[in-house]
């Protein structure tokens, strides 16, 4: 008589082939670059908006032409991406793509450069957009090396990067600030190239057809379910057909929507909290830097947590609880009104803050037609960013209109519009497809007698 067990569909992740692990840590460090160099002008806002003496809407319409940047070239840079090929080629696309952004990034440290405030912008903007272009890539880069079982995880733990990032880019700006002095703030935009060129050159070395090939090979064997191996007929299909196929797809248009109300509530507080420590806690200007990203601390913990479990629960059921998460805990800033009290606020938030980005990449790659995983991700990092274009100009016009940067009822009205915000975001994910239970439920395997 027959007999059956039980095998779970997500694997263990202790058979899991070296060369996942590898690509993953590599991809790793290439997201904390993209976050340190993204979130640095944000640590280094009190002192750049003091430099330049700039109200809260100029600095605010500033930080928007640059994030907004980030949008612009995310779905044809992902689309072209997608046409140049997956998985090995994918790899090989990222190599000067973030040698090239961070590069400007390094250029924009001299003071010649960062002493004229038309010419620091254009460079930033140019940062952004090689990083804007980069981060779809590396994600669908990341989500190609391994099984789609464990797509949650993968995703979660390259996400870990982004709070690591922005915890170093608060200590050090802060560092710098405090060893070089306010003047000398742009020395802090000096590390990325320098740690780029040995990583991307490697990265570049080390992937290839063969590692793909034995690993897909391994990933069936051990019975889950490898990610779309390149295929050149479906990649000379790519371009408008595969962005319109995306944005037809209820999930994906949804999960984009609420990605652009998260990224607000999320941009929100990187360029709010660090005048609000400044301005109304009363902190330094290096203590602001330092102490607006403890949040990261457990943003860590939470990017593991949270798209691991939607890898069992799903991934709507995760973005509906961290969206609730999200709105309760950011609204608790309207109580942070000491140093230990913003602390305990921080690490409550920062337990969801980093944690929802990789399950929208999940949800859309899930989602994603044949052939367009890049492209699907592609439009949820333009969503993203334009949200976070719109963040700083939605900020500081309610920083404005209830005084300026000393007073503290514009930061208190920020707080509750942030909060309403991750609410909208929840409230989406109900328009979305239903979810395909394949990564949710344990699958039932025959044996003999």
């Amino acid at each position: 008589m027959a007999s059956s067990r039980v095998k779970s569909r997500r694997g263990s992740l202790r058979k899991t082939h070296k060369y996942s692990w590898i690509s993953l840590g590599v991809c790793w460090l290439i997201w904390v670059l993209n976050a340190y160099d993204r979130e640095i002008i944000l640590r280094l806002g009190p002192t750049i908006s003091e430099t330049f003496d700039l109200s809260a809407d100029a600095w605010g319409a500033i930080v928007s032409l640059i994030m907004i940047s980030l949008a612009v070239l995310a779905i044809p840079g992902s689309s072209m991406s997608d046409r140049y090929g997956g998985g090995w080629k994918r790899a090989r696309f990222q190599v000067p793509l973030v040698i090239g952004y961070t590069a400007l990034s390094f250029i924009s440290g001299f003071k010649a450069v960062s002493s004229n405030l038309v010419a620091f912008v254009a460079l930033r903007i140019g940062v952004n957009l090689g990083a804007g272009w980069g981060e779809p890539v590396g994600v669908s880069n990341t989500a190609e090396w391994w099984p789609k079982e464990r797509r949650g995880f993968a995703l979660g733990a390259h996400h870990t990067g982004y709070p690591i990032g922005s915890l170093l880019s608060g200590l050090i700006a802060a560092g710098v600030i405090a060893a070089f002095g306010p003047a000398n703030w742009s020395y802090a935009l000096f590390l990325g190239l320098i740690v780029a060129v040995p990583l991307m050159l490697f990265w570049g070395k080390y992937s290839t057809a063969q590692k793909i090939d034995e690993l897909y090979d391994d990933i069936a064997a051990q019975g889950l379910t490898p990610p779309d191996r390149d295929d050149p007929l479906l990649r000379a299909g790519g371009g408008r057909g595969l962005v319109l196929a995306c944005l037809r797809n209820r999930t994906i248009s949804m999960t984009a929507l609420t990605t652009l109300l998260t990224q607000i509530v999320y941009m929100g507080i990187n360029m709010v909290l660090p005048a609000y420590l400044y301005n109304v806690v009363g902190l330094s200007l290096a203590e602001s830097a330092g102490l607006s990203v403890v949040f990261a601390l457990t943003g860590v913990l939470g990017q593991i947590l949270w798209p691991s479990l939607s890898d069992v629960i799903g991934r709507k059921k995760t973005i509906v609880i961290c969206g609730i998460w999200m709105a309760f805990s950011v609204a608790a800033f309207y109580v942070a009104t000491s140093s230990l009290l913003v602390v305990i606020v921080q690490l409550v938030f920062g337990v969801v803050a980093n944690a929802v980005w990789p399950i929208y990449y999940a949800a859309a790659s899930d989602a994603a037609p044949e052939g367009a995983i890049s492209t699907a991700n592609g439009i949820i990092t333009t969503a993203m960013f334009i949200g976070g274009g719109i963040a700083p100009l939605f900020m500081g016009r309610l920083i404005s209109m209830s005084g300026g940067w000393t007073e503290a009822g514009g930061y208190i009205v920020c707080f509750f519009a942030m909060a309403a915000c991750a609410l909208l975001g929840v409230l989406l994910q109900f328009f979305t497809l239903p979810e395909t239970p394949a990564t949710a439920e344990p699958e039932v395997v025959p044996t003999g007698r």
